[in-house]
């Protein structure tokens, strides 16, 4: 199983509660397929751009797993449902592993010190000598 996660927008002129209702039956479907594991009511927000002449809509994010086949069948679920106005399925980026800060300062303190034979550094070359200063211009009249 993957994890997925779901943005869609609902309608916005429609009442809150029946916004609910579609988000609930999308749940509802994804969990028939797969496992829920955040869900996320955004609320009514007006949208960057108009979308079918709409201004407003109701956002929701859910994560969930399931097997990649069935997102197919959600994502076809969605296309069907006129109320879903928008929506997106992505695969989150995986977390990094990250070393804590004592740690990485820890294994910088245990490198080994360069030998003392070691040869001294070049010395630093000497700055260049000024540049001569450049001719005065002449007019056609002085020539």
């Amino acid at each position: 199983m993957r994890e997925f996660e779901l943005m869609f927008i609902v309608d916005g002129t429609m009442p809150e509660e029946d916004a609910t209702a579609v988000a609930t039956t999308v749940q509802s479907f994804i969990s028939s397929k797969g496992t829920i594991l955040k869900a996320d009511p955004w609320g009514r927000r007006r949208m960057a751009y108009p979308i079918n002449k709409k201004q407003d809509g109701y956002y929701w994010v859910i994560a969930f797993e399931c097997e990649p086949g069935e997102v197919d069948v959600l994502k076809q679920q969605l296309r069907v449902n006129e109320s879903v106005i928008r929506w997106m399925v992505t695969r989150p980026e995986h977390k990094k592993t990250v070393t804590p800060v004592e740690t990485a300062v820890a294994q910088e303190t245990t490198l080994v010190p360069a030998p003392e034979s070691a040869p001294a550094a070049a010395p630093e070359p000497e700055s260049a000598p000024a540049a001569a200063p450049a001719p005065e211009p002449t007019t056609a009249s002085e020539a």
